[in-house]
């Protein structure tokens, strides 16, 4: 007897939160709906070919590689103009070659800053030694 009352106090509980919800006054409303309904201006895409990992984050952040859990791809929506400094590092037994940015050669530079107001693709491009 003493759990099933406890269950339904817990689930009493738990609706009751969800079902009444929090009153917002109709400014804090309209924010939370603006802030969903941002605009996206841009795909920052970022990948390699070959064997190698990436990092990436916005310019002025501490960008490293997570060894634990390398990246491979990455796909950031931007709604307003960023920039993001990148990184590549090779896997053992290969080479950082060159970045390619929308399908043409863009950096021989393992680390770039890019500035992203519209979309765009790079590659991190690697080699077996």
């Amino acid at each position: 007897m003493k759990k099933l009352f406890c269950l339904l106090l817990a689930a009493v509980l738990v609706f009751g939160s969800t079902a009444c919800g929090s009153q917002n006054s109709g400014d804090e409303a309209g924010e939370a709906a603006d802030e969903g309904s941002a605009e996206i201006i841009a795909t920052l895409t970022i990948n390699t070919e070959g064997m190698g990992s990436i990092a990436y984050g916005l310019e002025g952040e501490d960008v490293e590689f997570d060894d634990d859990y390398p990246a491979q791809q990455a796909m950031i929506n931007l709604t307003g103009p960023e920039t993001y400094v990148i990184k590549a590092k090779p896997d053992e037994g290969w080479k950082f070659v060159k970045w390619t940015k929308d399908g043409g050669d863009f950096s021989e530079d393992p680390d770039i800053t890019v500035e992203v107001s519209e979309n765009a693709e790079y590659i991190a491009v690697f080699e077996a030694e």
